[in-house]
């Protein structure tokens, strides 16, 4: 039990480290990239990354149903049981991999048809072989969800968090080193291969050898095939909605021939932002999942769940508001550095992501709580409901307002669906208690408010576009944010977790 709670606790630490890493790192990458690669090109670069990612949809939900039944098999049938769904899983995804490449080269032929108005003809044939090539990776993927999978159930987060880390240096480091060589977003998606690859390599090596784990191929537990894909069904259903939402507006933006491939740039660098928000939250909601599954399996009661939600929450919930309140306030300036004159819209794109956002973000155990009661038919329901709809409504904001008008529309439905519908059904449904939840979490937002709000009056007659000020204020802000919060908003859980692990350094040192 002691080097669960030590993998656990490591394995956080480690997760942050990689959260600062990937935060930090496209701060300065990203730029660089930019200058070599050039806006369109960039702009094809994610759209193509964008129609690829469709193709995750072949998995039908059973990524996120493997964890639970390797450790649902271990705890209720032991070692054997759990290499036997394992092997069945890895003949699953290995299927999978097959289909998605002959599903990716139809796509491939279809490009022509959705953006032969809007792409040139060299624009065109680049992005095919970008999709072949994404393709490719993306079935290198799914052979080793498996292999990640028992990592995780067996909470080996050390070397989980060591992977990611070396991922997130590594993929990068290659593309910088591809496009210094002139290799453009061909080079870049290579590179992205290569630590795929790698890493397919490192895991099964682990598993193996380390964990002495491996998939039985031989009497596969066939008659659980019917309670897993219906299991997973409603996981499918919720993962068509997470398409609809992160992939379908820059598909849709790249078909417009007045916006194309500029357009799809400017909006893939506002939900870069975003996208530093879930890397800020998902990694410790991932890390806790399988004890949100083994906390449901025992019944635990929902009031334990509600104060495990609650702790979660909150932490997530500082770091969160501290980058939201920030970009609110230095957003602007900061775009204009870090990308340059011609991104300035991305800062709305952002800031019309990231507000909505907070919501799910802060309540993301309580999504792991759903999965593991097996409740979550609602919410994928729910979620494809809203997310017709924000395509439907992207459409039009898009041909009215631009990039902004898709952006827009995206973070209405997200309030709608995140924010009412499904706080409702987590109160009511699934025992949860949201009242509670959300009476404990509200003064976490009051500091950053009020110091947002303060650094936006004092712009007026700061020039925060000289990038010396700039790097003042921000370091100014946070710094401020951490000392209010301390004094102000923190409970005694909060300090003792930052007094505990400061303890344990300065015992170390000794």
């Amino acid at each position: 039990m002691t080097q669960k709670k030590s993998q656990l606790k490591i394995g956080i630490i480690l997760n942050y480290v990689n959260m600062i890493l990937g935060n930090l790192i496209p701060i300065f990458y990203t730029p660089i990239m930019l200058a070599l690669l050039g806006q369109s090109e960039y702009g094809l670069y994610k759209l193509a990354s964008s129609v690829t990612s469709y193709l995750s949809l072949i998995s039908l939900g059973l990524g996120s149903a493997i964890t639970r039944y390797l450790i649902k098999s271990r705890e209720e049938e032991g070692k054997e049981a759990e290499e036997r769904i394992f092997g069945l899983f890895d003949v699953i995804f290995n299927v999978i991999a097959v289909a998605a490449l002959a599903v990716g080269s139809i796509l491939i032929t279809c490009l022509p048809l959705w953006y032969a108005e809007s792409l040139t003809a060299t624009e065109l044939s680049r992005m095919q072989l970008l999709v072949l090539m994404m393709v490719i990776n993306m079935a290198l993927s799914f052979s080793e969800s498996p292999y990640l999978s028992v990592v995780n159930a067996h909470e080996k987060f050390i070397f989980l968090q060591c992977m990611n880390i070396l991922a997130t240096c590594g993929g990068p480091c290659l593309s910088l080193v591809a496009l210094l060589l002139g290799t453009g977003s061909v080079g870049m998606t290579t590179a992205a291969m290569a630590v795929t690859i790698l890493s397919r390599i490192a895991y099964q090596i682990y598993v193996r050898k380390r964990m002495q784990l491996r998939p039985r191929v031989k009497n596969l537990p066939m008659n659980k095939l019917k309670e897993i894909m219906g299991f997973s069904f409603w996981i499918f259903v919720a993962n068509v909605v997470g398409q609809l939402y992160n992939a379908t507006d820059t598909v849709m933006i790249g078909m417009v021939p007045a916006l194309a491939t500029t357009g799809v740039a400017i909006y893939n660098v506002g939900g870069t932002f975003n996208g530093i928000m879930f890397s800020l939250t998902t990694g410790i909601s991932g890390l806790l999942a399988p004890k949100t599954n083994k906390m449901v399996f025992q019944g635990a009661s929902n009031e334990e769940l509600t104060d495990l939600a609650i702790r979660i929450g909150r932490l997530q919930g500082y770091i969160m508001v501290l980058v939201i309140s920030g970009f609110l306030a230095f957003g602007q300036p900061f775009i204009r550095f870090y990308a340059g004159e011609e991104y300035s819209e991305a800062y709305w794109v952002a800031v019309f992501m990231m507000i909505p956002n907070m919501i799910p973000l802060v309540q993301s155990i309580c999504l792991n709580v759903v999965v593991a009661q097996n409740r979550h038919r609602f919410r994928s329901l729910v979620y494809l409901g809203i997310a017709i709809l924000n395509v439907i409504g992207t459409w039009f904001l898009m041909h009215v307002m631009g990039i902004i008008g898709a952006a827009l529309m995206t973070g209405v439905a997200l309030v709608i669906g995140q924010g009412f519908v499904m706080n409702w059904y987590y109160h009511k449904k699934t025992g949860l208690d949201m009242i509670r939840f959300w009476k404990k979490l509200a003064n976490i937002y009051i500091i950053p408010a009020l110091m947002c709000a303060a650094t936006l009056l004092l712009s007026k007659v700061v020039n925060f576009y000289r990038l010396p000020v700039l790097l003042a204020g921000i370091v100014i802000y946070t710094i401020l944010y951490c000392l209010l919060n301390w004094r102000f908003t923190m409970n005694d859980y909060e300090k003792g977790l930052v007094l505990g692990r400061l303890k344990k350094r300065r015992s170390r040192k000794e």
